[in-house]
């Protein structure tokens, strides 16, 4: 076939996918399940995981499209849930991802599927030992969870599995390796499926693609053809271990991945790439792109600060842009060495209307977070992002990135209103008002709440070690270990994430009350009724609160005051210890949950009204950062990087016509480099101190993205406009509507003019 073949045959194969409006696998596998559990009963947990998993690839119903150039597909481990890209999503009713029983309601009759059945699937799980773990958890913090002064999850994704050993040798190799019975069977899965689906492939008179498959997973592959089919295979097979929604798994950096494969056949740059989309489309799933968050990097540097950029990063890149799919995500390494071909090759994703932008990572900052952190340094190469932006090592690293999630706004709610509610009333905490010393009273409370939520957030963890996961143990450097064992650690890294939510909010208030006490100290009495009544009659004092200084102008003030907010929570966050003995790690991203939780935050001291979003991440509240992109950037290097091992999150919205002056994509991408990246990344003003690592942007504005949605026939006539949410990017017109003009709102290019 011709290169534009195989692409056309990509096109019309994510056509196919989007037209698919039912995902019913996963239940089809929770039957398996419940018969497997009764069959292997005897079996130890383990055991009976890898036993179960080989059924599955055994009786899972099977096809190849006529359009694949590889077999296999996602879709059997997904459900219609993701919140934020189901169009009935409202922020009011959102209550998290804690019931793993909520499932049987993301499925509707038909397809051979009763509504008795699902009722009786979901019932038969409830009863189960881990849904009831997880209720007991939820019961014992419901409170402080129901407006979210924290959350807690279980964490079935989230990680990066290493299959290079796997595709080098073989799966039949790595198991006659390993000790551990259960991971040897569960290693069968894969041969398995292959084999069914050889045998697809010979009756649909796909030849090629069935003596691939007659090889790989089995044995080592020798081409890039050979590579991408067996890292689908097993990809496949570690989502249906964990079906349903094994949400956020992430490829790595896929061109050290490809590229020996790519290399070893002298393949040129075309032809991979034409390869490499059909990759990309594997991870679509149905209608909406239900896989949400599957991170796949490309770039970045050795140890000697060697660029590790190859011909395979490039094909990666023309795939991307080419196809221009919802997913996965795409994020890029870059360092001082990075060469100026990758960054004009990056000009035409930043500058293409309706194009996916990639994530951008600072590889020397990152490396000294993690070497400060305890990775070693022949590990440091290694890292990659989990999901939205959580630099974890491939293969060694179970970090449980979304464990917990802290919201210092709701906090200092409570610290404010004698531990009540300013929403419902309900009495919360009890914490006692003293304005004047308000500082210390919200860390304590911090600490407080903290030290509850790591007790529930490992409560959690221990439920979801009773589902063993001996297939991606086999990826994470497992052998005798789960990698969920509660009371031994099985990967090399080991933690549990705590997602922080409020910086700025939280910072800004210290700063207006410090303003208030210091100008206006008669008013002070009347700021906790003016909180209360939501500013209704006080609005001169929310007026004064507002022009207080508010972080993201470079104003020394808020700066510290950012600065030091962010290094007491993530040094109180970073004391937790988790189920392991572990530290937590202090992550300052926001998924669009600023959004979410900042619904149970009334007013606050900055003069944010009641039941309006937080702060994005470490930015500025949208529209209190007005003096441009320069005086952003150097508030921003106030913060403590060295302390966000757990990762961190910042968005820049900027207008496209500050590069009006380079003509071409690829003088654009020189630009970006130079008015963005090299400020914010490799600035001198900052040196002796740990830089910002972590950005991504959306080159627009809000008249634009408001045309796309009044009119998307014209402005989007495929159906697909690629914008940035958070850490992920997805399909803007398949978004709620309250997350579309989250999107639009935080632009903010009063904060980012050039």
């Amino acid at each position: 076939m011709t290169n534009e073949h195989i692409t056309q045959m990509a096109n019309d194969l994510f056509r196919e996918e989007r037209e698919r409006t039912r995902l019913d696998g996963w239940f089809f596998i929770k039957q398996l399940q419940r018969r497997c559990c009764e069959e292997f009963a005897d079996l130890s947990p383990q055991q009976r995981a890898a036993e179960t998993l080989k059924v599955v690839a055994r009786e899972l119903p099977l096809s190849i499209s006529k359009n694949a150039v590889f077999a296999g597909t996602q879709r059997d481990a997904f459900a219609r849930s993701y919140a934020l890209i189901n169009p009935t999503f409202e922020v009011e009713s959102f209550a998290g991802y804690c019931d793993p029983t909520a499932v049987f309601g993301d499925i509707t009759p038909g397809e051979g599927i009763t509504q008795d059945a699902i009722d009786d699937a979901r019932a038969y799980e409830q009863k189960g030992a881990y849904a009831k773990a997880l209720g007991e958890v939820y019961a014992g913090v419901e409170d402080l969870t129901g407006e979210v002064v924290f959350f807690v999850e279980q964490v079935t994704g989230h990680l990066i599995p290493d299959f290079r050993p796997m595709l080098e040798h073989g799966v039949v190799a790595v198991a006659e390796k390993t000790k551990n019975p259960a991971l040897k069977a569960a290693l069968e899965a894969a041969t398995i499926l292959a084999g069914r689906y050889a045998e697809i492939a010979r009756k649909q008179g796909q030849g090629k693609l069935a003596q691939v498959l007659e090889r790989v997973p089995r044995y080592g592959a020798r081409t890039l053809r050979e590579a991408v089919q067996s890292y689908m295979l097993l990809w496949q097979v570690m989502c249906l271990e964990q079906a349903p929604n094994p949400f956020a798994f992430s490829v790595g950096n896929a061109d050290r991945i490809f590229e020996p494969y790519r290399a070893a056949e002298n393949l040129d740059r075309d032809s991979a790439a034409a390869l490499l989309k059909h990759l990309l489309v594997f991870y679509n799933v149905g209608d909406r792109s239900w896989a949400i968050s599957q991170n796949l990097i490309i770039g970045g540097k050795d140890v000697q600060g060697n660029d590790l950029t190859s011909l395979t990063s490039y094909a990666l890149l023309d795939a991307y842009f080419d196809m221009n799919l919802p997913q996965p995500i795409l994020s890029v390494k870059l360092h001082q060495n990075t060469p100026d071909e990758l960054y004009q090759s990056l000009g035409r994703f930043f500058f293409t209307p309706g194009v996916l932008t990639p994530s951008l990572f600072n590889d020397a900052a990152v490396f000294e977070v993690l070497r400060r952190n305890g990775v070693d340094e022949a590990d440091l190469p290694d890292y990659a992002i989990a999901g939205c932006q959580e630099p974890l090592i491939m293969g060694r690293d179970n970090a449980n990135t979304t464990n917990s999630w802290l919201n210092l706004a709701k906090i200092l709610e409570l610290c404010l209103n004698d531990g009540k509610s300013l929403i419902t009333g309900k009495q919360i905490g009890d914490e006692a008002l003293e304005l004047r010393n308000i500082r210390k009273i919200f860390y304590a409370a911090v600490e407080k709440y903290a030290a509850v939520m790591a007790e529930a957030a490992n409560g959690c963890s221990r439920a979801l070690s009773q589902l063993p996961v001996p297939f991606l143990s086999a990826a994470m450097g497992c052998d005798e270990i789960d990698m969920r064992d509660p009371n031994k650690q099985g990967t090399k890294y080991n933690g549990s994430g705590c997602l922080i939510h409020g910086l700025a909010v939280v910072a800004d208030s210290f700063v207006a009350i410090d303003k208030l006490l210091a100008e206006r100290p008669d008013d002070a009495a009347n700021l906790v009724i003016a909180l209360q009544k939501d500013f209704v009659g006080y609005e001169d004092l929310q007026q004064f609160l507002l022009a207080a200084p508010k972080f993201g102008n470079h104003l020394a003030v808020a700066d510290q005051e950012a600065a030091d907010v962010a290094s007491r929570v993530a040094d109180i966050v970073a004391a937790q210890k988790n189920y392991l003995g572990n530290a937590f790690r202090p992550d300052f991203s926001t998924p669009s949950t600023h959004l979410l939780y900042g619904y149970w935050v009334g007013a606050t001291p900055d003069g944010r009204r009641a039941r309006t979003q937080l702060n994005y991440g470490t930015d500025p509240l949208h529209g209190d950062a007005n003096q441009g992109m320069g005086l952003r950037t150097l508030s921003s290097f106030a913060l403590p990087y060295e302390k966000f091992s757990g990762g961190y999150a910042s968005h820049y919205g900027i207008d496209p016509k500050y590069f009006a002056d380079a003509k071409t994509e690829e003088d654009k991408g020189l630009a970006f480099a130079k008015r963005v990246v090299a400020p914010l990344f490799f600035n001198e003003a900052n040196a002796g101190k740990v830089s910002p690592f972590y950005l991504y942007v959306n080159v627009t504005t809000p008249e634009t993205l408001r045309k796309v949605l009044a009119n998307p026939k014209k402005y989007a006539p495929s159906g697909v406009y690629v914008m940035r949410i958070h850490g992920t990017f997805v399909n803007f017109l398949d978004l709620s509507p309250a997350i579309q003009q989250d999107i639009i709102a935080r632009l903010d290019l009063e904060s980012t003019r050039l």
